[in-house]
């Protein structure tokens, strides 16, 4: 009876919790009133006081308020977190802000109490060691990861320039089984290096400039840069490729959008609770004395994120450029940090960015886990259920989960199951080092990239190479193919750096020449 007694306690405590910050319901299943905060309060309370009473063991009443702390911010979006006091670094903090340690150039999120990779930073070093988005941080210099935040581990990862650090990666391959993989990332900061790594003629009228970020504040000095030495070179037309952008500055993105548009153009318009938060982003003219007139086509993808999404908004909705690739990550919110009582620090969004015609770029995120919303940011999306709204021409546009291209490419296939264990084990790189020293290569990457083809000897001796490794690659003109092309781009970069990996990628990318085949049809 005793034990009876117990169960139906504990089924009406489960009862209790489940109804929180929800409409109630009578045992008839009528729908009654929600519950006030103030009711919501007191049922806290009463768990805290159980938990205090009842509990076999000594439990520290700031650490089960912390834990109700860190819950509700992730209850409340995926991008809010907070940093407890307890492992907060500020004097390295304040040195990293200061510019006196670097970052390691690797993004990463918070998926289930686990750090797993966004993006990593094009241009940067890491950006050729095959770090992958999806792969999960397991270990840092061999030690367990204790961060819980994005800003928590970008601190911890942090180190004097140039130093590197060893990340072990666990990552899940094609055919479902798991790997681990260690890569030693170098420590720097992607805005002292150019921006556009990458800008030259695709052809006589059509200009290639690659936009790999929009973090600092010469993103639009790099890019006036590059667009007026393609002019002299005679460019009438362009294809600005801001895949795997994932943002920065704001202002930033607002400059290179004006590049195109005419002074007091509406870029975007943020929104937010607080009348504060409301503002609308126009045009102003800097450098650019007046908007460019030239036909312009913007490649985007899934790692589009964030201010790159704003400029393709913008352009899109003004009609001034076809966007074409595959719908864009979809986050455009405003973040702002609020300091607690006891020394902690809360990020927390305070408000969304619409495109000028009115659309909200960020992806949905309510009813749905914080994995499935992280996965799906680079999984393919259609158009259907999303919001509308009218460009200046009277186009449909479509929001609500990202910016959706005018022209949507064909899904990229994923890279063979030889080719990514070839990856995984730095055989690329490994071999790439070798044949760029053998002298073999022109003395330039426009040299190579007008041709950037490997002779048979080539792909015979990286075959050799992956043999004795233990990786297998098949003898047939589709592996020769998708072997040449990727040790192309894997030795321009080993070669020429950040510039050769772009120009010599763009000119091997159909999805390059499908953009430049739109503005064709101009």
């Amino acid at each position: 009876m005793r034990a009876r007694a117990v169960r139906t306690a504990a089924a009406a405590i489960c009862l209790a919790g489940s109804a929180g910050g929800a409409a109630a319901q009578d045992p008839a299943g009528a729908v009654l009133r929600p519950r006030t905060a103030a009711e919501d309060l007191q049922l806290f309370s009463q768990v805290l006081n159980q938990i205090r009473v009842n509990h076999p063991d000594t439990v520290d009443t700031h650490t089960l308020f912390m834990a109700a702390v860190e819950g509700m911010i992730r209850a409340a979006d995926p991008h809010s977190y907070v940093i407890p006091a307890q492992r907060l670094s500020p004097e390295k903090e304040r040195e990293l802000r200061a510019g006196r340690l670097h970052p390691v150039p690797v993004s990463f999120s918070f998926i289930g109490g686990s750090p797993v990779v966004v993006s990593v930073a094009p241009g940067s070093a890491a950006a050729r060691l095959d770090i992958l988005p999806g792969d999960l941080l397991v270990a840092i210099d061999g030690d367990a990861v204790t961060a819980e935040s994005p800003d928590e581990l970008e601190i911890v990862l942090a180190g004097p320039k140039g130093s590197g650090v060893t990340l072990t990666l666990e990552r899940r391959r094609l055919d479902g089984s798991l790997a681990r993989v260690e890569r030693h990332v170098t420590r720097e900061r992607v805005e002292e290096a150019s921006a556009v790594p990458a800008a030259f003629l695709l052809d006589p009228q059509t200009g290639y400039v690659r936009i790999t970020t929009f973090v600092g504040e010469k993103v639009a000095e790099d890019t006036e840069r590059a667009l007026r030495a393609l002019e002299a070179a005679g460019m009438r037309r362009v294809v600005i490729d801001l895949r795997d952008n994932g943002g920065g500055s704001v202002a930033e993105a607002a400059r290179i959008a004006g590049a195109f548009l005419p002074a007091g153009s509406v870029v975007y318009t943020a929104e937010g609770r607080k009348p504060q938060i409301s503002d609308v982003g126009r045009v102003k003219r800097a450098f650019w004395r007046s908007e460019k007139a030239y036909p312009v086509a913007l490649l985007i993808n899934g790692g589009t994120a964030s201010a790159s999404e704003l400029v393709a908004g913008a352009l899109q909705d003004h009609d001034r450029a076809i966007v074409v690739g595959h719908p864009s990550f979809g986050k455009a919110l405003l973040m702002q940090a609020f300091p607690l009582s006891d020394g902690s620090v809360m990020w927390l969004v305070v408000g969304h960015l619409r495109t000028p015609c009115g659309r909200i770029i960020q992806r949905q995120y309510r009813g749905i886990t914080a994995r499935d919303y992280f996965r799906l940011g680079r999984e393919a999306r259609d158009r259907a259920g999303r919001e509308t709204c009218r460009t200046d021409a009277g186009r449909t546009v479509y929001g609500g989960g990202g910016i959706y291209p005018d022209v949507v490419l064909p899904e990229v296939e994923p890279d063979p199951l030889w080719l990514a264990r070839a990856r995984e084990l730095e055989l690329p790189v490994q071999w790439a080092g070798a044949y760029a020293g053998s002298g073999a290569l022109p003395d330039s990457p426009e040299t190579f990239a007008s041709s950037p083809s490997l002779p048979a000897a080539a792909l015979a001796d990286f075959r050799a190479l992956a043999e004795k490794a233990g990786v297998r690659v098949p003898e047939s003109a589709d592996a020769d193919r998708v072997l040449a092309r990727s040790l192309a781009r894997t030795v321009a970069g080993v070669k020429w750096g950040a510039a050769g990996y772009y120009r010599v990628a763009a000119v091997l990318d159909p999805e390059v020449e499908a953009a430049r085949r739109e503005l064709g049809k101009e």
